[in-house]
């Protein structure tokens, strides 16, 4: 279970302007959710992510994990916890290093173990863990991971980001360098997974159809906050053009409530 309070956030950007990128943001996200988070750029999705995954600490506010307050938690001690995609297939591995020591390195996230050691360990268990994949990859232990296709380095990064069953799985634009063909795959991969370990999951689309039919919660954000949380019956009946529609009129809501801050 995720907890956030309260959560907020503001970037100097120079020349003393200030951006507030989370603006008392409170989400629960119970065990198990699969929440798909959209919103225009600079909406705070990323930033969302961010503060979760311990990139950025908050200004003021709350998180909790499984009940731990996690909020001044730095990122590496909060790895064991947390696993992510990133949307660059390049950023979640390292090229030069094998595919078992990818995984190695996955498999000792958060814990005092020596690389080598994970490696001869655990090899049986990586070759179990690329066999689900249906690549092939479990033949390829020791080919340098920098051969592989994008598709094939964004499944064995999904593969490393869920290896220890996380508590919370961050999937930050996952599949938006891919092709559509390859994209797919990848999102029945994570369903796959995210079914398997009983994730809790975020995940920031761009994808409006795939926002309204993965998982079972749909959030908006916009200018820093939630703006909406869609699930149940209500998710179930929203189309693609009625969420663009509620955006529209957020955006235009907003836009007013600013208008008259200032007169």
């Amino acid at each position: 279970m995720l907890l956030m309070e309260r959560v907020n956030k503001t970037f100097e950007l120079g020349g003393g302007t200030l951006k507030r990128a989370l603006v008392d943001v409170n989400l629960v996200a119970n065990e198990g959710d699969f929440i798909t988070i959209v919103g225009s750029n600079g909406a705070g999705k990323s930033t969302l992510l961010n503060m979760v995954a311990g990139v950025y600490l908050p200004d003021s506010g709350k998180i909790r994990v499984n009940g731990s307050e996690i909020t001044n938690w730095p990122e590496h001690k909060r790895a064991r916890y947390i696993g992510r995609v990133f949307q660059d297939p390049m950023m979640g591995t390292a090229g030069s290093m094998t595919i078992e020591e990818n995984l190695a390195m996955a498999f000792k996230r958060g814990q005092r173990r020596g690389l080598r050691l994970g490696v001869g360990r655990n090899r049986a268990k990586f070759r179990a863990v690329l066999e689900e994949l249906g690549l092939g990859l479990e033949s390829r232990l020791k080919d340098p991971v920098r051969l592989l296709s994008g598709g094939q380095r964004q499944s064995l990064t999904l593969m490393m980001a869920t290896l220890t069953a996380p508590k919370i799985l961050l999937l930050d634009e996952h599949t938006a360098a891919l092709d559509p063909k390859t994209a797919a795959t990848i999102i029945e991969l994570t369903k796959s997974i995210v079914e398997n370990h009983s994730l809790t999951v975020l995940m920031v689309t761009h994808n409006l159809k795939q926002a309204l039919e993965v998982g079972n919660r749909t959030i908006m954000m916009h200018d820093g906050e939630i703006v909406l949380d869609l699930q149940g019956k209500e998710r179930e009946e929203t189309s693609v053009d009625s969420l663009l529609e509620m955006f529209s009129r957020v955006k235009k809501e907003r836009f007013l409530d600013d208008r008259a801050l200032l007169a």
